[in-house]
């Protein structure tokens, strides 16, 4: 039998609307690839809840401007995860300690980055209008 997980995943984005990659440790599943902050959702809390706990534990950061953007799901040979993805504004990474390498990155520079496959799934969504209508609405 499958496992199935729900992850609140977080696209990140800084002053410049350069997004956020985490470099996966080299001891868990996708290690060593590119990926976006976040995780496992816990039996008490929201998946919002999920997505601010796990980017502040990942980063330091605390996002502002949180937005729902969408989910997605993907079968591994041994799990499937069923990702939510979350959008969120930095304007203050002055106290930026991720937990492992991180890169701060243009949306147009997604695809050199060697991701799980999960998360290559991710990037039309987060190349869409909805997310350029998000990013524009922070400067106003």
């Amino acid at each position: 039998m499958i496992h199935a997980q729900v992850i609140s995943l977080v696209a990140a984005f800084n002053q410049a609307h350069e997004l956020l990659l985490l470099k996966r440790p080299e001891s868990v599943h996708q290690g060593g690839l590119w990926s976006f902050p976040g995780g496992k959702v816990e039996s008490n809390e929201m998946p919002l809840q999920a997505a601010v706990r796990e980017f502040k534990e990942e980063t330091g950061l605390k996002g502002t401007q949180w937005r729902h953007l969408g989910k997605s799901s993907h079968t591994y040979a041994e799990k499937t995860l069923n990702f939510l993805i979350f959008v969120c504004f930095c304007p203050d990474i002055s106290n930026f300690t991720p937990e492992s390498t991180a890169k701060w990155v243009a949306l147009d520079s997604l695809s050199d980055y060697t991701m799980p496959e999960a998360n290559t799934k991710l990037i039309p969504m987060l190349q869409s209008d909805e997310v350029g209508e998000y990013l524009v609405a922070l400067k106003s």
